[in-house]
């Protein structure tokens, strides 16, 4: 049986955005792609005919996980030739597709969803086993270089560490400041006084001792007694 052949060009209202595009190539081959250009092996659109024509393709030689250029142009072969088969009038830009640039992939992504809607019976069709439960979402390529798919899987539970037993704080005690011991102050009224009480002392002394006490500086010294000059 051949295929219905669709003409319609990339620009018509019913474009998808390329998150929509990508989401129906991963919910229709259960795959991984997180990016357009990763289409660019080739691989999808060989499984896509092996879903919408069974026995078009060979699956056991379709590269899945490969990040080799001569690896992509063997899988556009293997769609071409079932292109060819199935009477598809449309010609797959090679050279342009493996280089892995967006607008190209994008472009033809397009084209290849609506070839699918006007081709595809509604059977059910398990992706995953149907190319031997290969993992499917090669890495894009930036410049020269290609990354390998990411395979989703349940995140590992991070192992906690021991914890080394942690040390008892040491409480420090505060160093008690020695107190200074205050000088007594002395008392100039105590000192006064005590002078006065020594004068008082030396005074009751000479009057004990039959001296009197001197008179002022300033005052006048009375004589001392007339004695009788022994003749």
């Amino acid at each position: 049986m051949a295929a219905v052949n669709v003409y319609s060009t990339n620009v018509t209202t019913d474009n998808l955005s390329r998150h929509d595009m990508l989401a129906w190539v991963n919910d229709c081959l259960a795959s991984n792609f997180t990016k357009i250009e990763e289409l660019c092996t080739g691989a999808a659109y060989c499984q896509f005919m092996d879903m919408l024509f069974p026995g078009s393709v060979v699956m056991k030689r379709i590269k899945f996980r490969t990040n080799l250029e001569h690896e992509y142009i063997q899988n556009f072969k293997i769609l071409q030739a079932a292109f060819k088969k199935m009477s598809v009038d449309k010609v797959i830009p090679v050279d342009k597709l493996i280089k892995g640039r967006f607008q190209d992939n994008f472009e033809f992504l397009q084209w290849f969803k609506k070839f699918f809607d006007a081709n595809y019976d509604g059977r059910d069709y398990d992706g995953y086993e149907a190319r031997g439960c290969q993992p499917l979402g090669s890495g894009s390529r930036s410049g020269s270089l290609h990354q390998l798919p990411v395979v989703v899987s349940a995140p590992n539970r991070p192992t906690a560490k021991p914890h080394p037993p942690s040390r008892p704080a040491v409480m420090r005690q505060p160093v008690p400041k020695m107190s200074q011991t205050s000088r007594p102050v002395p008392n100039r009224n105590q000192g006064i006084s005590n002078q006065r009480g020594d004068a008082g002392k030396v005074e009751e002394l000479n009057t004990q001792d039959g001296f009197a006490p001197p008179e002022d500086v300033d005052g006048d010294v009375p004589p001392p007694p007339n004695e009788e000059e022994e003749y």
